[in-house]
């Protein structure tokens, strides 16, 4: 019997200042609090809303037997509890229908696991702390930012505790997706499928709500593919947990073929590939000994904030020569502008870090 493993990330990263030159060693305030709001508003009433109600009505209407795992990030779990309490109860109530895995991720959606196992090991804690308080049920099944695995993380993994690791996401079935045939999207799923093979879709929804094509793309596919696919009876969705199980591995699930991403342009498989990704990573990670010996909580916090995948994927250059078609909007317009403006903030909490800076009377 073939089995569909649909998986949702959701994370929203706080925004970035446009943060100059000449506001080195004069501001503090790295995030800009009025659009983090603004941009929270738009994913939760045009995408994030919409969907959650739309999975809720399918468990509803196939009386269980649509079944679904989602991400929410600890970032975007802090924010739902300051500002978007209607979506954070959504979330809840899907949970709580027990056909719903909620897994757990990487507190910050972090490339940690690329630079710091220590780093990494607090933020999986933390998320799943976070979890614990805001749905009551301790996750089972972890995936990693932007999906990266390797042998080291499966190892971390499993020394945690979990029982389930959702890998990869090498495959895409973006374009088929974002066609909106949902009767030809379905059909080449069947097409693909042989035996009691488990097909893991992956849908990483950072950035929908902003105008791009993804998260149309995605309600369409709730809307639509699910009901057919379960009006074949050899067809069922399941859980992670649930999909490991029947296929008698208990610790690890490859969902690698096929994902769907919000940026069907870029090359998840190496999300810091060019220089001025690498540089700011490098740089932000150098800082991890020396932020821990300030014992500041609000330093730490600070330089856990830092490290969302968001800030490193708006300095992808991958097609910017093609005009990157299908690409989320970048709030600094570019990625040399993303690169510029973050270094900057890089270098005035580095001196903050080392004590020599600070706001200027």
């Amino acid at each position: 019997m073939p089995s569909v493993v649909l998986h949702f990330d959701f994370h929203l990263a706080l925004r970035l200042r446009k943060y100059g030159f000449f506001d080195i060693g004069r501001s503090q305030e790295y995030f800009d609090a009025d659009e983090s709001r603004a941009a929270l508003a738009r994913f939760a009433e045009g995408f994030a809303l919409p969907a959650a109600a739309r999975m809720l009505r399918l468990v509803r209407r196939h009386r269980g037997r649509f079944r679904v795992s989602l991400s929410v990030s600890g970032m975007l779990l802090e924010q739902l509890k300051e500002g978007q309490k209607p979506l954070l109860e959504s979330f809840r109530r899907l949970a709580d229908t027990g056909c719903a895995e909620i897994v757990c991720g990487v507190y910050h959606h972090s490339f940690a696991s690329l630079f710091s196992e220590a780093e990494f090991r607090r933020q999986i804690a933390m998320h799943r702390r976070m979890i614990r308080a805001c749905f009551g049920r301790r996750p089972r099944a972890f995936r990693n930012t932007a999906g990266l695995c390797s042998g080291d993380v499966v190892r971390v993994a499993r020394s945690m505790g979990f029982r389930v690791i959702l890998d990869g996401g090498a495959g895409r079935l973006s374009d088929e997706m974002m066609s909106g045939d949902a009767e030809a999207f379905a059909g080449r799923l069947v097409d693909r499928v042989d035996g009691d093979e488990v097909i893991g879709l992956v849908i990483d929804c950072a950035g929908f709500g902003e105008g791009g094509p993804g998260g149309p793309g995605a309600l369409r596919f709730l809307e639509d593919v699910p009901g057919i696919l379960l009006k074949r009876r050899n067809w069922s969705f399941l859980t992670p947990s649930e999909a490991a199980a029947r296929r008698g591995k208990t610790d690890f699930l490859d969902t690698a073929v096929p994902s769907l991403h919000s940026d069907p342009g870029k090359d998840r498989a190496e999300p810091l590939g060019n220089h001025l990704q690498r540089d700011a990573a490098n740089t932000l990670y150098a800082l991890e000994g020396r932020v821990h010996e300030t014992r500041s909580r609000r330093l730490l916090d600070t330089w856990r904030k830092l490290q969302a995948s968001d800030y490193f994927d708006c300095m992808c250059t991958k097609g910017l020569s093609e005009g990157a078609p299908g690409r989320t909007p970048n709030p600094f317009g570019s990625p040399y502008d993303a690169y510029i403006h973050t270094m900057n903030i890089l270098k005035d909490f580095s001196g903050r870090v080392e004590g020599k800076s600070g706001v200027r009377s």
